[in-house]
């Protein structure tokens, strides 16, 4: 398929195809990830409606989507997964963690999350991987989007490109590279957009609105592997059908 390079309204697009894999390449036209879609020109919404992408992942809260809805998209599907504790800090213990989340800085608020991710929202990513192996079966591309596109998006990717034995140097480098997408004008906009609503917003934690540190989804997967075997099987272990891997793995890769 033609790789699809800029989406006009959006910092952080990009179709995750050429990323090599153990097997070959991931193929262009079937995996894609973004920010929230609002900033679509209509050029922009145009360009998604003439590309492969068939279906959009929104991965945010309903809050989140209903204060900035994605437009509605001539023959693209829009599902919502929303990943609530992905969202802010929290573990088992709510509570404690949130307290624990006032004192915290950008990076460690940032890793915690994460790791509440991995603990609350399996489900989730098997819906994730569910979709987009549906509709890579019907050879047309998944956008999978929260609101920056570098969170709840930057570990599904991450995940999804593992399953298909994605070069791991590769699969962090991508996520990496969302920092310097969203940083400047995206970064400007979304700080006015903080200040006007209200939200007490500490200043400690602005640099989680953009910062994507290598190591830290590097840490994620190695953790992943370390406690459940690989991400198959934290997928597995969380309801996934393996034929949803076996056949996103033949779609997407390659030779």
């Amino acid at each position: 398929m033609e790789r699809v390079g800029h989406i006009d309204g959006l910092y952080n697009f990009r179709d995750l195809g050429g990323i090599r894999t153990a097997g070959g390449q991931v193929r262009s036209g079937l995996l894609y990830r973004s920010e929230a879609l609002y900033g679509l020109t209509a050029e922009g919404r145009r360009q998604v409606e003439d590309s492969p992408i068939g279906l959009v992942l929104d991965l945010r809260t309903g809050d989140e989507a209903k204060a900035m809805p994605d437009p509605v998209l001539d023959g693209v599907e829009d599902v919502h997964i929303p990943m609530l504790d992905g969202a802010m800090p929290i573990d088992a213990d709510r509570e404690r963690s949130l307290e624990a989340g006032r004192e915290m800085d950008a990076e460690a608020a940032l890793h915690q999350s994460y790791l509440s991710l991995v603990a609350h929202n399996g489900p989730d990513y098997v819906q994730v991987l569910h979709r987009t192996a549906n509709m890579a079966r019907q050879g047309r591309g998944t956008l999978i989007h929260c609101s920056a596109g570098k969170d709840r998006t930057g570990t599904s990717i991450a995940f999804l490109l593992d399953l298909v034995g994605a070069d791991r140097d590769q699969v962090v480098a991508d996520y990496a590279s969302s920092q310097a997408n969203l940083s400047g004008a995206w970064k400007d906009a979304m700080l006015a957009m903080i200040a006007q609503s209200g939200v007490d917003f500490p200043k400690r934690l602005e640099p989680m609105i953009t910062m994507t540190p290598a190591s830290l989804i590097r840490e994620i997967l190695d953790m992943i592997d370390a406690q459940y075997g690989s991400v198959r099987e934290y997928l597995l272990g969380n309801g996934a059908d393996p034929d949803d891997i076996a056949d996103l793995k033949k779609a997407l890769v390659s030779e």
